[in-house]
This record gives structure tokens, sequence and C-alpha cells, in this order.
């Protein structure tokens, strides 16, 4: 590949990345992409489209692809690229967060789960997975585990008690005395 080959791949990564970024930024959680932000997203997957075959296939390609397909609310179709991602390298954070939100807005909460679990075996110490977790838990109805997993989120990083607060996926476990010990206490 050339010099000139490579910085053009690198620009088509950059500005599909851009698309994904300022489309992101229109969407509000829980309600309809609007088209302005729909008009982005899809203008990233157009210029991810631009790149060679083999640069297409290349993990960051196909993470921003998987990002932009999950923010358009194309979730089954975001999972191929996802799961790509994971298959290659385990340790992709996003891809596992990308994986479980779409497998969560699918009704498939058990495997939203067990993505964030597999996760975390390969980036223990990263607290938005174990957030992420304790949220999926919760709606699951399982206090225990969840407010462990919140916990450590907390532990690693503070900011994570103030967003519990305001999270509604931990409205089924919020009056639980563990939660109110996680989101008060935990240091």
């Amino acid at each position: 590949m050339t010099d000139a080959q490579r910085v053009r791949q690198q620009m088509l990564l950059r500005h599909a990345s851009g698309y994904i970024e300022l489309g992101e930024i229109l969407i509000e959680a829980d309600e309809a992409v609007p088209a302005s932000a729909a008009r982005l997203l899809r203008r990233a997957l157009a210029t991810l489209e631009e790149l060679p075959a083999a640069a297409r296939d290349d993990a960051v390609a196909r993470l921003l692809e998987g990002e932009a397909l999950r923010a358009l609310g194309r979730w089954q179709e975001a999972l191929v690229p996802l799961g790509r991602v994971v298959e290659e390298d385990a340790s992709r954070v996003e891809a596992w967060l990308g994986i479980g939100w779409c497998l969560k807005r699918l009704g498939r909460l058990t495997e939203a789960i067990e993505g964030l679990r597999r996760g975390l075996e390969t980036a223990p110490e990263k607290a938005i997975l174990h957030y992420n977790l304790a949220c999926y838990l919760s709606l699951a109805r399982d206090a225990a585990t969840a407010t462990e997993h919140l916990a450590r989120a907390i532990s690693l990083d503070g900011r994570y008690r103030d967003l519990s607060g305001d999270e509604r996926d931990f409205d089924p476990i919020r009056d639980d005395p563990r939660f109110l010990a996680a989101t008060h206490l935990a240091v």
C-alpha cells in the first residue's frame, strides 16, 4: 500500500468517525433517531464503503460500522460487525458495550448480560463495563449481583455514583438496601 493510499484510508476512517460522533450528539436516549442524525450516520456508512475491501474488514472500520448501525437503531445488523471485532480482539470494550446495547434493545437481556461478562474477562478494570452490567442485572432483578458491579464501577470511577441516581435501569432495585449502600457508601 502506498503512503497516499494509507493517508486516504486514515482520512476516510476519521471522517466516518466524525459523522458518527456528530450524529450521536443529536440523538436523545430512547427517542426516534432524528432525520439529521440519520443522515450523518448513513453518511458514515457510505464513507466506510469507500474503503478498499481489505480496509473495510479492519477492526476499526468494523467497529465504526457497528456503532453507526447501532446508533441508527439497526441493532440486529450492528451485532455482525461488532461480533467480528470481539472475535478478533476480545479486549475491545467499545464493541462489548455496543453488543450489550443492541442485545438489550432486542429484548435479549440474558445475552446482553453474558456479553458484558465476557467483556469483563478481558478488561476487568473497566468501570463502564461494570456499570452497564449493573444496569442490565438490575433490569433482570438480580439486585445482589447488580449492586456488586455498581459498587465496583464506583470504586474504579466515582462519576458512576452520580450517574446511577438518574439511570432508569436501576429503578427495579432503587429501594434495595444494597443499592442504597453501593451508591451512598462505596468509596
